[in-house]
């Protein structure tokens, strides 16, 4: 049971991370090729879970639902600056631009909207 509750919060993490990303890309008429993918998406969850299992987003308290969603926040601030320094770096963009700030906080609404979903209406099932 457990591993099931960590497994739908790792696939709800990553489709959160998509949901947000695809919505950006649409609103800007990006095209859908793996670069722009890269570009847009993956940077964000791939940062995430080099992180987020090491500071506890993946920990019991989390399966349980009990992670206060504020730490959440604090895990992904890092995660979040990591996927920015690596998207500037790799796709030479601006680091600090408005999409700097729309992606940190953007990404991070849609993560922490569907783990406090995840935490009220899933973790009473799964933990």
């Amino acid at each position: 049971m457990r591993d099931r509750g960590a497994i739908l919060l790792c696939l709800g993490d990553l489709a959160a991370f998509v949901a947000f990303g695809a919505l950006g890309m649409a609103s800007h008429g990006d095209p859908l090729t793996a670069k722009s993918v890269a570009r847009a998406i993956v940077l964000f969850p791939a940062a995430w879970l080099l992180l987020a299992p090491f500071l506890g987003a993946y920990s019991d308290d989390a399966i349980d639902g009990r992670t206060p969603l504020t730490w959440l926040a604090l895990i992904w601030v890092p995660a979040g600056v990591i996927a920015l320094v690596a998207r500037a770096a790799i796709f030479d963009r601006a680091l600090f631009n408005a999409f700097f700030v729309v992606a940190l906080v953007g990404y991070g609404l849609f993560l922490i909207a569907w783990r406090a979903a995840y935490s009220r209406w899933l973790a009473p099932v799964t933990g």
